[in-house]
């Protein structure tokens, strides 16, 4: 059975293989042992704490399949609690001379942390990538937030690797970053998923970034990402994040902002009793059920019943959930966020 999990250290190897496969960009999937076995560490102390509040906790989850790791996504509670946490936003600047009767509206980038504090929703990577199963990994973190929303933020983002060409160049970073770095693209992505991201307020410009003066290769790319991410980004996209305002400061990707109030997977899963049987009373439908717990959390798709206010489920999907008789879990029909 398709089922959502936290990360445990057995995933190791798993995760490095995605790490692997991912490519340039995917910086929350390190080519590094020992930055992986940390993560799943922090992960897993951050599922056990009785986390009342919004903090640093990072949340690893795995996707499998009758035990065979399919894919992983993560949340990060507070983005940029400990650490900087920059983008670029759109903005437009007004350029006029009444004498000359010129007024010019020039699009410009400015480097903010706008988003700082926000929860993240974090590198979301299914190596062989297929549009439902894609939809059921992220849906799944988003049912945890529903789950526990006193641990997080109001506000919710979401970044994307940007578009490189074959040989991992970007033009959005040739343009404006390597100007200020000196190094390529994949050195600037190795610097930050295995080192601190102080270096980016230290030496990218504070200034604006005025668009029409980039060359026409880095305003093509600006907003667009990588295409192992347009699964996971039309995902977010159908559950009502946005991408206008912000893009990233070192590729030029897609960056979408939510109110978690407005995304639809937490504003329509409902909290209901279980049943557990064989038979349902009733037509069954598709549902998203999680069990709403914290170090064993788990979320299945499956065939349940709404009846008379509980949720009907059979036997195996219960013991997959770990749940029992009249425990409460967290779920919503598929039609719902379709």
């Amino acid at each position: 059975m398709l089922q959502v999990r936290p990360v445990r250290v057995s995933d190791l190897p798993a995760l490095e293989c995605f790490a692997e496969q991912s490519g340039v960009g995917m910086t929350s999937l390190p080519g590094d042992r020992e930055q992986l076995f940390g993560r799943i560490r922090r992960s897993m102390a951050s599922f056990a704490s009785d986390a009342g509040r919004q903090g640093d906790e990072i949340y690893v989850f795995m996707l499998e399949e009758d035990g065979e790791a399919l894919g992983t996504a993560a949340i990060v509670a507070s983005a940029g609690l400990n650490e900087p946490f920059y983008n670029y936003r759109n903005e437009t600047l007004v350029h006029a001379s009444p004498s000359l009767q010129v007024n010019n509206r020039i699009h410009a980038l400015n480097m903010c942390h706008d988003l700082t504090g926000a929860t993240q929703l974090d590198g979301c990577f299914v190596p062989s990538p297929v549009a439902a199963t894609v939809n059921f990994l992220s849906r799944a973190h988003l049912l945890f937030i529903a789950s526990h929303p006193e641990r997080f933020a109001p506000q919710m983002v979401a970044e994307f690797p940007g578009w490189c060409d074959e040989q991992d160049q970007s033009p959005f970073w040739e343009a404006i970053g390597r100007r200020f770095f000196n190094m390529s693209y994949v050195e600037a992505e190795h610097l930050i998923s295995t080192k601190s991201k102080t270096f980016v307020a230290e030496l990218m410009p504070t200034y604006p970034v005025y668009v029409p003066l980039l060359p026409d290769a880095a305003q093509q790319v600006m907003g667009q990402i990588h295409p192992q991410s347009e699964l996971p980004f039309a995902a977010l996209l159908q559950e009502g994040f946005e991408a206008e305002r912000y893009i990233d400061i070192f590729d030029g990707g897609a960056v979408l902002t939510a109110d978690a109030r407005n995304v639809a997977t937490i504003a329509g899963s409902r909290r209901w009793p279980v049943v557990i049987s064989a038979s349902m009373p009733t037509n069954p439908h598709v549902w998203l059920v999680a069990n709403g717990k914290s170090v064993d959390f788990r979320v299945v798709q499956t065939q349940a019943c709404l009846w008379h206010g509980q949720l009907w489920i059979t036997p195996e999907v219960a013991e997959t959930l770990l749940v029992s008789t009249s425990d409460l879990v967290c779920a919503i029909r598929e039609e719902v966020a379709a």
